[in-house]
């Protein structure tokens, strides 16, 4: 987090609670004479404070958006011994190059998804288990 943003939270924050402090008192004083007088005369909230708020409001969203750092990419082959850390990502690697090998080999990297036992014909495959159990004791007598 750089200085810049260290500092607009920090004013944001004294903003913010200024604002809240402010808006308690008008309260306070707003009940204090509402039971002094019967009429209720003002109940909304002064433009001050409430620009106040969105001015802190503010403060705090650009002080987020500078606390972010670049990111550094770093490749998963590095030959200067860089040790990937908390903060640091891969590049992006092509699908196409990381399956290479499962496509010399004939293996699918998708087969969880592809191969789904639960959807094979049961009655199929017990209708051929009984043809074949049926055919072997008859082979055998």
């Amino acid at each position: 987090m750089s200085f810049v943003s260290k500092l607009l939270y920090t004013v944001s924050a004294l903003v913010l609670f200024h604002s809240g402090f402010s808006s308690y008192e008008f309260h306070h004083l707003l009940k204090l004479n509402s039971l002094n007088n019967a009429q209720g005369a003002i109940s909304k909230l002064p433009k001050d404070i409430m620009y106040e708020t969105y001015a802190g409001l503010i403060l705090f969203v650009l002080a987020v958006f500078t606390s972010f750092e670049k990111l550094q990419y770093l490749p998963i082959e590095s030959n200067d011994g860089k040790i990937i850390s908390q903060g640091n990502y891969l590049k992006e690697i092509a699908l196409n190059k990381a399956t290479n090998v499962d496509n010399l080999i004939g293996s699918n990297p998708n087969g969880e998804i592809i191969f789904t036992p639960s959807f094979v014909d049961v009655h199929m495959k017990r209708k051929i288990c009984r043809e074949w159990a049926s055919n072997t004791v008859k082979e055998e007598k």
